[in-house]
């Protein structure tokens, strides 16, 4: 029975089989293959069977269909081990079938508690030296022997070479237990106990794969009667032919074989017949290889063997791919949940209510453009009855902006609780953060209100100029445009300028980030400042929450559902009329 195989939780079965002529797939519970996905259309795909062979089909999904990251146009044929795209999760498809090279039996299910065959010798875990010949420039690289098998020295082919139907109730053994295994170390353990069920003629068995930088690692050894202390090697040889042509091989006699060019190192080796077949991911690419040999000559392998050691490598290659996938899901998991902590870090950062005062009212808002972001703003009490107000944007956006507005959190109250001015204060700030000598600046705003003459002193370090709208007469204006001075960050000892304004009855003052007025739409067009002067003109708004929500809404009609390209960070502040 063919099926699809996932390690994505928005996918209830990890293991779907498709026991009917058409599956459908998609977000609506309805579907057969139901997917736990906002991106995920309601009936996005299906898969078809006809005349035996399956197809896939893309529903016109929002989002597309891809299979082997080509997008599906048209039902399409499905391969087997083809990796099939929908949105965030992918799938793995298997078609059941056993062996291509003859019969193409079906695959069989067996009962859970899979474990060693229990008509075997006793097994034990012992570390042994595995050495690569010539496969790195620096010697040896070590592995473990994760089990060993000893069986009397007297044996022969007839005795130990399994029958069909004992290889058939392995080949089910090891489909059923490959599907339920996750973890990477326990499939391969799983892959060696069996092929030395199958093959009880092999004296040695490893797998070969590939590391995050391409290099080939043993990662898994089984022997029989292999002492603890043995040096185990690898022909690099053998290995490079198989990867490279992506073919399976066999050979009666290695040392003989005119295909290894009288390789020293199998002749050192004292290998005999071998069998040895690539592992091949769903991009039909050779991520490793399973080798089995013998070191007796009277004992070799033949094409019945290499058949069935093609089927057991097909199946462990769809399981290591799911347990490779298994483990991204772990580390995005491990990053999600660290993220989440960050936010909710970064969310004590910022101010927790607006200041209480008679005269004046305060609105904010902050979203991040990812789950932490670089955008700033404070709530800052003075002495002498002053509040500063304080609005930044670190250059860029994620983890290391976060990082950096927490460090500008800490700067602008030690500098504003040590500064007489607050030029002086910006002053500190650009000195702290220039000597920290980070390819990163920050964009800041610094107002600072007398609540007892209700005049604002304004410091502009190259952020987006304050918006002032008059009470009396609505004229609106951008402040401290000419009195810009540098980010912070970029020059030691800049000379920064200060500007103040008088504060009426009824006056409104708004500090945004870049994120507000660039918001884009699905066309490329930002919404610009003059349009938010121009809501704000219209007189429909006439409180800092009025104007807060009046620029918000004005931001989400203007976005639509393209996403956000920034941070967003946006603080109102009124005196009442």
């Amino acid at each position: 029975m063919a099926f699809l195989t996932t390690s994505n939780p928005s996918v209830a079965e990890r293991q779907f089989s498709i026991d009917k002529n058409e599956i459908t797939i998609g977000r609506d519970v309805n579907n057969d293959l139901h997917i736990n996905d906002e991106t995920v259309s309601r009936s996005h795909a299906k898969i078809t069977k006809k005349n035996g062979k399956f197809y896939l089909e893309d529903n016109n999904s929002r989002n597309g269909t891809l299979l082997n990251n080509q997008s599906v146009l048209q039902p399409t044929l499905l391969p087997d081990q083809s990796e099939i795209q929908i949105c965030e999760v992918t799938f793995i498809f298997s078609d059941g079938k056993v062996s291509r090279g003859s019969g193409n039996l079906e695959q069989f299910t067996v009962a859970k508690g899979i474990g060693h065959d229990p008509t075997s010798s006793s097994s034990a875990i012992n570390q042994s030296s595995v050495m690569f010949d010539e496969f790195e420039e620096s010697g040896d690289v070590s592995a473990s022997v994760m089990s060993q098998l000893d069986i009397p020295s007297h044996h022969s082919r007839s005795d130990n070479h399994a029958k069909p139907e004992q290889k058939l109730r392995a080949l089910t053994k090891i489909t059923h237990a490959l599907s339920e295994s996750v973890e990477r170390d326990e499939v391969l353990t799983k892959i060696l106990d069996f092929l030395f069920q199958l093959f009880t003629e092999a004296d040695r068995g490893f797998i070969v794969l590939k590391n995050d930088e391409g290099k080939l690692e043993p990662l898994g050894f089984k022997t029989r009667g292999a002492r603890t202390d043995e040096m185990v090697r690898i022909s690099k040889t053998i290995v490079k032919t198989v990867m490279e042509n992506k073919h399976p091989i066999i050979s009666s006699d290695a040392a003989m074989d005119d295909r290894f060019d009288m390789s020293q190192s199998i002749v050192d080796f004292r290998i005999r017949s071998i069998m040895c077949a690539p592992l091949i991911n769903s991009k039909d690419e050779a991520i490793g290889v399973i080798q089995l040999d013998t070191l007796k000559q009277s004992i070799a392998f033949d094409n019945e063997d290499l058949e069935t050691l093609v089927t057991v490598a097909m199946q462990a290659s769809l399981a290591i791919q799911k347990s490779d996938l298994f483990l991204d899901f772990k580390r995005a998991q491990s990053i999600r949940a660290d993220l989440e902590l960050a936010h909710e870090l970064q969310q004590r950062f910022l101010p927790q209510s607006s200041p209480d005062t008679e005269e004046f009212e305060f609105f904010s808002f902050y979203r991040p453009m990812q789950q932490v972001g670089g955008d700033y703003y404070d709530f800052v009490p003075l002495e002498n009855n002053r509040i500063a107000i304080i609005m930044a944007d670190v250059v860029g956006h994620g983890i290391a902006a976060a990082l950096y507005m927490a460090k500008i959190s800490a700067e602008s109250r030690f500098a504003l609780a040590t500064s007489k001015t607050a030029v002086e204060a910006v002053h500190k700030m650009n000195n702290s953060l220039s000597g920290l000598n980070i390819d990163r600046f920050v964009t800041l705003a610094l107002c600072v209100l007398d609540l007892n003459t209700n005049k604002m002193t304004i410091v502009n370090a190259g952020h987006m100029p304050p918006i002032l709208q008059k009470s009396a007469t609505g004229e609106i204006t951008q402040l401290a445009i000419e009195e810009s001075g540098l980010p912070l960050g970029i020059m030691e000892d800049f000379e920064y300028e200060s500007i103040e304004v008088q504060i009426d009855p009824g006056d409104q003052i708004v500090l945004y980030t870049d994120g507000i007025n660039e918001a884009m739409n699905a066309d490329g067009e930002q919404l610009t400042t003059e349009a938010m002067i121009e809501d704000m003109a219209s007189g429909q708004a006439k409180s800092p929450d009025a104007i807060g929500n009046l620029i918000r809404e004005s931001v989400a009609r203007h976005s639509g559902r393209h996403p956000a390209i920034d941070d967003m960070c946006l603080v109102c502040l009124g005196r009442q009329p």
